[in-house]
């Protein structure tokens, strides 16, 4: 019995230590769709490092994944362009939401203050041309001219598609923002995320916040422009808009596993050859 009782206590104790490292420290996500590639594939799985840019409350009860209000508590760090960041998918945007409390991965490639603008599938930030790794994946006969409009494409009314766009300046804290019912509808979003709730509403050519009239807003977070690096099929800034710091779950470190659902072979042992070895433990970049 003794044995019995002392690896009871071993395993709770593993258990006790993986909650705590997974509620505050590291995470693991599955790559589930193409908009990635190809720097991340279908079926690989990440780490993720939690305080790469703060250290807050847990966000959600791990294993069971119970979402729980959260604080952030202090900063460790500011997101860089580049960086590839897991967050929330935006509660405001309401064409997809069935999304909430969904999680996302995209790389960063604007933040707070920059101008964006895409040009032929070529990006530019404060009017210089950013350099994307190898891996991106840019398919210059699949370009759609500067003249076609793409439905859903944020903001609302902007003209633009998804390989011509902007130029467009990504909110900064403590930016006022003038609103009217003339640009309410393309600031909506962006108060509606910085303020955490969907309470921004208009009631003829009155606008209110939580109940009451308001002309301006002053914004409390940074916004960041992000984008998959399969530009062709990812859901991303250019159709939901900036996300915001508090978004962030975290920073994507490394690969520690990877599968090929469409390599698995015949037999017993058929699943080894779906096994990705080269991608095991290799850096997200």
């Amino acid at each position: 019995m003794k044995k019995i009782f002392k690896f009871i206590k071993i395993v709770l104790l593993i258990l006790i230590v993986v909650v705590i490292v997974k509620a505050f420290f590291l995470d693991a996500f599955r790559i589930p769709s193409e908009s990635m590639e190809n720097t991340l594939l279908v079926g690989d799985n990440i780490i993720v490092n939690k305080m790469a840019y703060n250290f807050s409350t847990p966000r959600e009860i791990p294993i069971i994944n119970f979402p729980l209000p959260y604080s952030v508590l202090f900063e460790t760090g500011n997101p860089g362009i580049n960086d590839h960041v897991v967050f929330e998918f935006p509660k405001g945007y309401m064409r997809d939401s069935l999304m909430e409390n969904s999680h996302f991965i995209k790389r960063i490639i604007a933040g707070p203050g920059d101008t964006l603008q895409i040009i032929n599938k070529e990006f530019f930030v404060n009017g210089k041309k950013l350099e994307m790794p190898s891996t991106v994946i840019v398919t210059k006969e699949k370009q759609r001219a500067g003249w076609i409009q793409d439905e859903g494409i944020y903001p609302p009314g902007s003209k633009w598609n998804r390989d011509n766009y902007g130029p467009i300046i990504v909110p900064a804290k403590g930016d006022t923002i003038n609103i009217s019912p003339q640009n309410f509808e393309r600031l909506q979003p962006v108060i509606v995320m910085d303020h955490g709730e969907r309470s921004l509403l208009r009631e003829g050519t009155v606008i209110t916040l939580d109940g009451k009239p308001v002309e301006k807003y002053v914004l409390t977070q940074d916004h960041y422009f992000v984008i998959g690096d399969n530009i062709d099929v990812s859901m991303d800034s250019r159709y939901f808009g900036f996300i915001t710091e508090k978004m962030m779950i975290g920073k994507a470190l490394f690969i520690y596993w990877s599968v090929d659902k469409n390599k698995v072979a015949p037999g017993p042992l058929g699943f080894l050859s779906a096994i990705r070895s080269n991608r095991i433990f290799k850096g997200v970049e």
